[in-house]
Formats: C-alpha cells, structure tokens, sequence
C-alpha cells in the first residue's frame, strides 16, 4: 500500500470540486500530445489535453478527447496535480461556467 486515499472522481466531470484524489507519489510528466490540426469533428467541440490519472493504486495516462462543453462558453479547467500537505492532490479536470 503507498499511503493512498481515492475517492470516487470523474475524469470529465462538470462542476465536481468535491472529487478527491490523493497520492503519496508525484505524478509522471504530462506527455507530450500535440492538439490535433483537423476542426473539431462538431463545431462546439474543444480539445481537451490528456492528464495523469489516479487509478487502481497508480497513474494511468488519458488521452486527450474531442469534447463539448455542457452550456454555451463554459471552459474546461485541466486537471493538475498539486502536492499539499497529505500528499499529491488532483485539481480540475472540469468544465466551468462563466
């Protein structure tokens, strides 16, 4: 065991700051993946880069995906992992409406 608590977390999720993913270990450099040169297969869609997700005790990379937001000029928050005083804990990963 490597001192981990998970909650439940939603990956894509809209509003969720109550997820809680916590890690005793950093998390791996975010991999290089290039935004996609083609228009959005929908025009509403935007890009959302991959990240570092907690899953099944270790980090598991999620591709980037084509997504569209829940209502008209919401923006997505990337997530981001940030270490704070019990370890390493993820942050975003959602849409936000403005």
């Amino acid at each position: 065991m490597t001192g981990c608590v998970v909650a439940p977390a939603e990956p894509y999720a809209y509003g969720n700051p109550a997820a809680v993913v916590v890690s005793a270990e950093a998390p791996p450099p975010l991999r290089y993946e290039p935004v996609p040169v083609a228009v959005a297969p929908i025009a509403t869609q935007v890009w959302i880069g991959g990240f570092w997700d907690w899953s099944g005790g270790r980090y598991v990379w999620r591709e980037g995906r084509w997504a569209a937001p829940p209502h008209h000029g919401d923006r997505w928050v990337p997530r981001e992992w940030v270490r704070g005083p019990h370890g390493w804990q993820a942050r975003g990963g959602h849409w936000e409406r403005r």
